[in-house]
């Protein structure tokens, strides 16, 4: 009896203190995601030693990026659905779909663009090195994006 109440009494300490442990760790984590929401700047800030003044300037600037941004991400959406369009049915290339083609090209090449000139006004916002080093970590990224991947960059947090 006196060794079961040891096994009994061990294994419920053990199961409060993984429920306290489990709770208090839920407790930071919602504390972090209230102070820091998805899609916020705060990493920007810590990675780069920003002030809160150029995070400011810089938390401006994004919010106009992504304005821009997701027009243009529904103008890439609308000529990818015009190509499709255009090739529904089709067997070989026409001249309609090498148009939306070219169509579709330019509105990535102006994505692209707008998020490169985003970068390098960002980059400007920053102490001379620490904008050096994110441009050149911006630009490997927008180089590197697999496609499709611009649109969750432009969405803002919450949606």
């Amino acid at each position: 009896m006196n060794r079961s109440l040891v096994i009994v009494m061990g294994a419920l300490a053990l199961c409060v203190t993984l429920f306290g442990g489990s709770y208090l760790a839920g407790q930071r984590l919602c504390q972090v995601c209230v102070v820091e929401p998805p899609g916020g700047l705060g990493w920007l800030q810590k990675a780069f030693h920003l002030s809160v003044a150029e995070t400011a300037r810089i938390q401006k600037l994004h919010n106009n990026y992504l304005a821009q941004c997701s027009v243009t991400c529904r103008m890439v959406a609308d000529k990818k659905q015009e190509v499709a369009t255009a090739l529904n049915g089709t067997t070989s290339l026409n001249p309609l779909v090498e148009q939306k083609l070219a169509e579709l090209a330019d509105c990535r090449a102006h994505c692209e663009s707008q998020m490169l000139q985003y970068f390098t006004e960002v980059s400007q916002n920053m102490p001379p090195a620490q904008g050096r080093r994110y441009l050149a970590e911006m630009q490997k990224f927008a180089l590197g994006l697999p496609e499709g991947s611009q649109q969750s960059v432009s969405e803002p947090a919450g949606q």
